[in-house]
């Protein structure tokens, strides 16, 4: 890419049409991080807005469809359910393989799991727990309860490459 012959696109209307977060998470997930050459695409960059960024900011607004206004109650996390269970254990293989990555200043491969992640909780926790939501029962405030902390404790995990959206969470 070259300034002199224009031959990419503005950083500021790739910053308007997909916000900053996916333009940071692209950048942090490519070779630019192994100090090898990218050629830039604003076909990845619109990959990472639709598959990260979009899928976790329906998770969030699901779950204030069914909370309403998001609560400051804490609701005791005491669930038996397999779903929950699971969401728990994959947000505690995260934050290890983040953790593990990022001591390491693997900033790339650090990132890579968090897609995998919003893909898990979005087509597989959120979606085999919808008539959970739905419900008046003690199995809709374990749903909300457990979604809550993973929305809670994900944000912080992304904080460092995706601040915007996590702040907004």
């Amino acid at each position: 890419m070259s300034k002199r012959l224009k031959n990419y696109p503005d950083p500021m209307e790739i910053v308007l049409k997909y916000g900053a977060d996916a333009l940071r998470y692209y950048f942090l997930s490519s070779s630019l991080m192994r100090a090898e050459d990218l050629n830039f695409s604003e076909k990845g960059v619109d990959e990472v807005y639709k598959k990260v960024v979009l899928r976790f900011w329906n998770v969030y607004k699901f779950y204030e469809l069914y909370v309403g206004k998001p609560q400051t109650t804490n609701y005791k996390l005491q669930t038996t359910n397999p779903l929950d269970k699971w969401v728990l254990a994959r947000l505690e293989e995260l934050k290890s393989e983040v953790s593990k990555r990022l001591d390491k200043y693997e900033l790339d491969k650090a990132v890579q799991p968090i897609g995998d992640f919003v893909d898990d909780l979005s087509t597989w926790y959120i979606r085999r727990s919808r008539e959970r939501f739905k419900t008046e029962s003690k199995e809709k405030q374990n749903a909300i309860a457990t979604t809550k902390l993973v929305l809670t404790e994900f944000s912080k995990i992304i904080a460092p490459f995706m601040p915007f959206i996590s702040e907004v969470i």
